[in-house]
């Protein structure tokens, strides 16, 4: 069973394994941004608030482009847009990098403006092109290895950031060199700068450019509108959520538990090692069992660990709670992540051919944007004095309700799929014009 699964990821044409490095590499970046970044910004001397407002920045340049860059890029080659994203996300990096060491304010915050731009090229560019380059047999693996790359950067990120950490300093020639968070994030920098040998080995023949109109004032009618609406109202909510969470977790586990960077980052690896499993898995399971069990029953479960894992603050002192908490993330994490590349299926098989390019550009944008209010609402709580608790209850109220909205999409699927008696494969339906 295993090895039929692994060879059906290592079957796939040479662009999607070529667009899985290029994504890992940045990744890495990414993930030891996520990691490190925050505790980094705290012991320069920057309150939560600020982090929060520095981290919404990351989101803005997305939210503004991300919509005429999914509508600009229809039957053009994408080589170029990944290649501008792996040169821009490691120097804004080290921009970022640099602007706290100097506490330059102004500088920070065009960093992360910039650093996010950056992120979303790729992002809504990469769906797109695994669409060009899979066929029926192959694209749901293909969407489950892209969304792997997360997991597997969390792997290596977590466990070279530790490992430095331990190592704790190195000496070169009469120089002594501390791993703090600092000098941590230039060497993951340095490494994410292998992203642009892979961008740039990416083979892309010629794609036809249909004339359909592409201005702003033909959107409303090219496209059903309130098919994308249904479809990605559920991701909405869900990513209201998860940037009330995910970017400040670490912080949670810092100022609850007293988990240094180090601490947090193990930690991190070991449940991205799980994440990385799963989602391998999710084709097989999403074929035996459908989205029922893929998409609603592990969201349900991965909201009870996240109640678990929030309320440990309330009995914090207790020596029990670390470990309750550190259980509940451990599971949480590959629970909610398994979700996505079966949402991300039932998203485009639903909204129809001609849709899915806009919608992978909206849902790009949109998660942007729900992360860049999640950011603000998580600095307004904090100002509030709000506990980590209750404002990872917020989340578990968000993800509640878009499970519900998942369950009310599937059932409009099927009741679709049962009319119309065959639907299209997903290969078939994410073939591009």
């Amino acid at each position: 069973m295993f090895s039929s699964i692994l060879r059906s990821y290592t079957n796939l044409p040479k662009n999607i394994h070529l667009l899985f490095l290029l994504e890992f590499s940045l990744s890495l970046i990414h993930v030891a941004f996520i990691l490190v970044l925050n505790i980094y910004l705290r012991k320069k001397g920057f309150s939560d608030p600020e982090i929060a407002s520095f981290n919404s920045l990351r989101f803005v340049g997305a939210l503004v482009f991300a919509l005429p860059l999914g509508i600009f890029i229809r039957g053009k080659k994408l080589k170029p847009f990944f290649k501008i994203a792996s040169l821009m996300v490691p120097f804004t990096s080290a921009m970022i990098i640099e602007s706290i060491y100097y506490s330059i304010i102004s500088l920070i915050q065009l960093s992360f403006l910039l650093w996010g731009i950056g992120m979303m090229l790729m992002r809504v560019c990469s769906l797109p092109f695994i669409i060009r380059n899979t066929t029926q047999k192959n694209s749901t693996e293909a969407l489950s290895l892209s969304a792997s790359t997360w997991s597997l950067s969390t792997i290596f990120s977590g466990l070279l950031i530790s490992g430095l950490n331990w190592v704790s300093d190195f000496k070169i020639l009469d120089r002594v060199v501390i791993f703090n968070e600092y000098n941590i994030l230039w060497v993951i920098t340095l490494i994410g700068m292998s992203s642009y040998i892979f961008s740039n080995k990416i083979e892309e023949g010629l794609f036809y450019n249909n004339n359909k109109k592409k201005d702003i004032f033909s959107l409303r009618q090219n496209y059903d509108w309130t098919i994308i609406l249904k479809a990605i109202s559920p991701l909405i909510l869900i990513s209201i959520g998860a940037g009330l969470t995910i970017p400040f977790v670490n912080l949670f586990f810092n100022s609850t538990f007293g988990f240094t960077s180090s601490a947090f980052s193990l930690l991190s690896s070991f449940t991205a090692m799980l994440v990385f499993i799963f989602s391998l898995l999710v084709p097989t399971l999403r074929k035996k069992y459908g989205y029922w069990v893929t998409i609603v029953v592990v969201q349900i479960l991965a909201i009870i660990c996240l109640v678990t894992m929030s309320l440990t603050e309330v009995y914090s002192s207790n020596t029990y709670a670390v470990f309750i908490a550190i259980v509940a993330y451990i599971f949480r994490q590959p629970l909610m992540h398994m979700a996505h590349p079966a949402s991300n299926e039932l998203m485009m098989n639903y909204v129809g051919k001609k849709n899915q390019e806009l919608i992978s550009a909206l849902s790009s944008s949109l998660w942007s944007a729900s992360w860049f209010i999640s950011a603000k609402i998580f600095e307004w709580l904090r100002l509030l004095d709000f506990r980590y608790y209750e404002i990872f209850l917020i989340t578990a109220f968000f993800y509640v309700i878009g499970v519900l909205l998942y369950v009310f999409l599937i059932k409009d699927y099927e009741y679709i799929k049962k009319r119309n008696s065959a639907v299209l494969p997903i290969a078939d339906e994410l073939k591009i014009d």
